[in-house]
């Protein structure tokens, strides 16, 4: 007979996913996952006022969240009673595509050469140039660099997380916020983000991040369903001035503060340039011929050659300053 305490023992998140206690396989994790879910989501459905339902999707969110990340799962392993957890050390890409055979080493080769050509990361150069498929390349990617892969359809979406982040912000760098998870934000992309949006991002939720990796595929998709263009050009629109990270923006400068200054359109500018040219053409004709009559005492009425040379001189002046001068 077993104990009370045995008896209300949890299951372990093997057993709620239907695995084999330890399941090294991660692709068969996620492949149990999305099995599960599918499941789930077609009891809510069914049953959208029974609460059992969203919390059991939240439970095998988090425990395949838990179980696809390595360093997570081996800690998780150890605690209920697996092997001491080892040390997971991250492999370079292209070691580990050689390693699960998925490119020959001309395939690896031609990868190389083009990533390089291009300057592409590796997984984007075998991506494109078809030499594996996003679905394959994707959690080898990860792996490499040491966060999961998921397949971001699988997840429910927290719209309260996507209404903190500006649309113009998920557009240009590409990563939507997609639930909390042990009081962290799980933020998706295909490709780590960078530390300044990283910053923002902790900022604007309070709470830690965590990342996992996504095909860009999914990324687009979800980010035009949550962040679509409109909101981002909705947005431009009414802070003209946004910085390229997505999340500062700033007004137009003040009147008499630093800042661009207003550009003229090619009517003024072309007043502008005639102007400036009259006013150094007439100076320097009026040096001339004023100047010439002193240094020569001559009265100023004559004589007419040095009068015609000065506005020559001083037309001159006027074409070359029409030509050289800027707004």
């Amino acid at each position: 007979m077993s104990t009370p305490t045995e008896a209300k023992k949890p299951a372990s998140y093997y057993e709620l996913m239907k695995l084999k206690p330890f399941e090294p396989d991660v692709n068969v994790i996620r492949q149990h996952f999305v099995k599960i879910v599918e499941q789930i989501r077609a009891k809510i459905a069914a049953e959208p006022t029974q609460p059992r339902w969203p919390a059991m999707l939240g439970e095998m969110t988090h425990a395949m969240l838990v179980l696809s990340d390595a360093r997570r799962k081996n800690d998780y392993d150890a605690s209920i009673g697996g092997k001491q957890g080892r040390d997971v050390r991250l492999m370079d890409l292209d070691k580990i595509v050689r390693a699960r055979k998925v490119l020959d080493e001309a395939g690896l080769e031609k990868a190389q050469k083009f990533a390089d050509t291009v300057n592409l990361d590796l997984h984007e150069a075998i991506i494109n140039q078809k030499l594996a498929t996003p679905e394959t390349v994707m959690p080898l990617y990860a792996e490499s660099i040491g966060l999961p892969y998921v397949q971001l359809s699988a997840l429910t979406f927290d719209e309260s997380l996507i209404a903190t982040v500006p649309a113009v912000m998920a557009r240009q760098n590409s990563f939507t916020p997609v639930l909390v998870d042990d009081d962290q934000v799980v933020i998706a992309a295909p490709r780590p983000l960078k530390p300044d949006i990283e910053d923002q991002l902790r900022l604007r939720f309070g709470k830690q991040l965590r990342q996992v990796i996504c095909s860009k595929a999914a990324i687009d998709e979800a980010i035009n369903k949550y962040y679509p263009r409109e909101a981002a050009a909705a947005q431009m629109a009414a802070v003209p001035q946004t910085s390229s990270s997505g999340g500062g923006s700033s007004a137009a400068p003040a009147a008499g503060s630093s800042g661009a200054k207003p550009r003229l359109n090619k009517s003024e500018l072309a007043k502008k340039k005639l102007k400036i040219g009259g006013i150094a053409g007439m100076m320097t004709a009026m040096v001339l011929v004023i100047g010439g009559t002193l240094f020569t005492d001559m009265p100023l009425t004559s004589p007419m050659l040095l009068r015609l040379g000065g506005l020559a001189v001083g037309a001159v002046v006027f074409a070359v300053t029409y030509l050289v001068v800027n707004e």
